[in-house]
């Protein structure tokens, strides 16, 4: 991995080819963003500029003996740390799903992992045998390279067992670079926060996201740029939004708006059986495109001057519904669809979720707040 393949984030960079040029990287560092962003993909730059036998000054070669390790995840003085499912389980026990995982991109997320794993209904962990085995292998000498890395993906989940890992994050052996990344910082120990230089990373810019995803898919201008004001900024969620926008949601969307401030029960039920034959991932695209919508139009409610991420069709009709609601009304809807969020994931019944949600929304278009929570009582 390049600093030219990672997207955006020019000044974490500049930040990184500055330090190792001038020998002032330190020696452990936390990434915090979400993995969309880019934390994955930089921390590998990062190892492969480090190890580089013919870097420049402004990326690693790609072509020597160390690029091409790094690259294909297999250098032996750069390793992987990253949650497991089973309690004594270790990173090195998941190295070939591992490999298998990063193929398919550096901006993939937690739940990405745990599909390839098959475990998707358990909660992963960093355990204390990996916290040993980490401790081990940092003990032993460089094999190839002039430093010994080690890239922490998900370092949330080292949880209490990371208290292990303090001294020699503090009394690093020799040449030794950390790398911990992390989407979460309140879930980080503070006695690892405190041992380590934070770096931020920012969402990707719309334009930015939009010229990739044009590069990477056959998406029009107009679909990439609706895809990336959903993504706000994080590239796993427009790859993955991308698999359903043939399905049209927006269209889908203000459809269902239409209808149930309408409130014909003949016309919403069709529209319900259509949208309970998506699947699951689908249902969940149009619930996250309803909150981006719903939340632009709470932003667009304070400040009519906001800058609106929608396109023009959507604008208009954003614009038309922002007129018959008050706040309250918004942020009911809001929560209705987080609601929605929820449950679906849980795989409850989509017909009886969205039936009872169409009625709610009706109520609340029609500005009859007293009469949904009089039937939300009864």
């Amino acid at each position: 991995m390049l600093f030219s393949d990672v997207i955006a984030q020019d000044e974490v960079k500049e930040y990184f080819l500055n330090a190792v040029q001038h020998g002032r990287l330190p020696h452990a560092m936390l990434l915090l963003g979400a993995t969309g962003f880019g934390t994955l993909a930089m921390s590998t730059a990062v190892a492969q500029y480090i190890l580089c036998s013919n870097r420049s000054g402004q990326d690693a070669c790609g072509h020597c003996n160390h690029c091409h390790k790094v690259s294909r995840y297999i250098h032996p003085d750069v390793h992987y740390t990253y949650p497991t499912i089973g309690s004594k389980m270790t990173s090195g026990d998941f190295l070939p799903t591992w490999r298998e995982f990063l193929k398919n991109g550096p901006y993939q997320d937690v739940q990405d992992w745990y599909r390839l794993m098959d475990d998707e209904n358990k909660q992963g962990n960093i355990t204390k045998h990996e916290c040993d085995r980490i401790i081990k292998i940092l003990g032993l000498k460089t094999y190839e390279g002039s430093h010994k890395i080690l890239i922490v993906w998900m370092s949330e989940f080292f949880g209490e067992q990371g208290n292990r890992l303090l001294k020699i994050l503090e009394e690093p052996p020799e040449n030794t670079v950390f790398i911990l990344l992390a989407e979460n910082q309140e879930a980080i120990l503070n006695t690892i926060l405190s041992r380590c230089q934070l770096i931020s990373f920012k969402p990707i810019p719309d334009q930015t996201l939009v010229t990739y995803l044009k590069q990477k898919t056959d998406l029009d201008d107009q679909a990439a740029t609706q895809i990336a004001f959903l993504a706000r900024g994080n590239v796993n969620t427009a790859l993955s939004l991308v698999e359903h926008a043939n399905e049209k949601i927006a269209d889908l969307w203000l459809e269902w708006m239409r209808l149930s401030y309408k409130g014909y029960g003949l016309e919403i039920s069709p529209w319900v059986e259509r949208f309970a034959k998506l699947n699951r991932e689908s249902q969940k695209a149009f619930m996250h495109y309803g909150l981006h919508f719903l939340r632009e139009m709470l932003l667009y409610h304070f400040n009519p001057k906001h800058h609106v991420h929608l396109l023009d069709q959507e604008k208009e009709a954003m614009s038309k519904m922002s007129s018959l609601l008050n706040y309250a009304a918004i942020e009911s809807m809001i929560n209705l669809v987080e609601e929605n969020i929820f449950h679906l994931e849980r795989n409850i019944n989509s017909k009886i979720l969205l039936l009872d949600s169409s009625i709610r929304i009706h109520y609340l278009l029609r500005n009859e707040e007293a009469s949904l929570a009089a039937m939300l009582k009864s």
